[in-house]
């Protein structure tokens, strides 16, 4: 499907499925690939995120899950030697992590094992992919798209294992990745199974407002671009609780999205870098609940700055 609003000249492709050359020797160049899955019923998130930087010759990934308050139930991460482009539509690593393409743009099967964490997973798609222009996260990326789907399959965490059938979405990006002075950015996402979904970026102005950018409104089988819009967060001293959405998208509809934040996972990423993560519960206002997260993003320095806590490396 089509979605509404959307400037013509960003273009998803099938060669979006594989690897993109670096078109520079900037050494923060890198691709990544992200698949997330919930455990709605436990109010546990998992994250599985493969990344490559080939200007630098690394490649990592990991695969986490955790719940409440920073508490991880299981993670495998790796960060070893790039030898070659990898092949993306069929990614398989010595760490036990496999990527695979079944139908372009569409379905993908995410299998890894380990002592910690074990899961086979295939995500198939209910909507194109929505391509993000760069200026959208300024610094960031120079290709990016977000894609709704619904991920079926297994996963173990330690010894106990669980069954996967939650709706969620994909996110692949590449390009140079430039932390400017005074980052602050963050996206509120979901999804439901009876093919629901928004996904809205977020930058905050002069005055504090978290102002919709950009993202996608996806309901009644009809797809069309955020073009206004507020995020406004209950807080409970630093970190989100309640989150809501309310948007227009280029189809003249009103988006109101009402979440409830289930989990939270709040670190210090490296290079002034701060991360708060949440898994939501949303009310899209249809009979089934969505779930997908809320992200904020900040410069470490103006975190402080506004007298919150340091938060801690993980």
């Amino acid at each position: 499907m089509t979605i509404e609003g959307n400037d013509p000249a960003l273009v998803v492709s099938e060669v979006d499925d594989g690897f993109h050359p670096p078109t520079s020797d900037d050494p923060t160049w890198i691709e990544t690939a992200w698949f997330p899955l919930w455990l709605p019923e436990h109010e546990v998130s998992v994250h599985t995120r493969v990344w490559f930087r080939p200007n630098e010759g690394r490649q990592g990934g990991a695969v986490t899950a955790w719940t409440g308050e920073n508490r991880y139930l299981a993670h495998d991460g790796w960060d070893e030697a790039l030898e070659a482009p990898p092949d993306l539509r069929d990614l398989r690593l010595a760490r036990g992590f496999h990527l695979e393409c079944l139908e372009p743009l569409h379905r993908y099967r995410v299998r890894h094992r380990s002592d910690r964490v074990e899961l086979d997973v295939e995500f198939e798609a209910i909507m194109e992919p929505n391509p993000v222009a760069p200026e959208e996260s300024p610094g960031m990326f120079d290709g990016h798209l977000e894609q709704p789907g619904r991920a079926q399959g297994r996963i173990r965490l330690g010894s106990d294992w669980f069954d996967v059938d939650c709706p969620t979405v994909r996110d692949r990006s590449w390009g140079p990745r430039t932390m400017r002075p005074g980052l602050r950015l963050g996206n509120a996402h979901g999804t439901t199974l009876d093919g629901r979904s928004f996904f809205a970026y977020v930058n905050p102005d002069a005055d504090g407002r978290d102002v919709i950018t950009g993202g996608y409104w996806l309901a009644d089988g009809r797809a069309a671009r955020l073009v206004d819009g507020e995020r406004r967060t209950e807080l409970d001293g630093d970190f989100p609780t309640r989150v809501v959405v309310e948007a227009t998208d280029a189809a003249g509809r009103r988006l109101r999205a009402e979440g409830r934040c289930r989990n939270r996972q709040s670190v210090d990423a490296g290079h002034d870098l701060y991360a708060v993560l949440n898994l939501v519960q949303w009310d899209l206002g249809s009979g089934d609940a969505g779930w997908g997260e809320n992200h904020d993003i900040w410069s470490a320095t103006d975190w402080v700055a506004a007298g919150r806590e340091p938060l801690s490396r993980r």
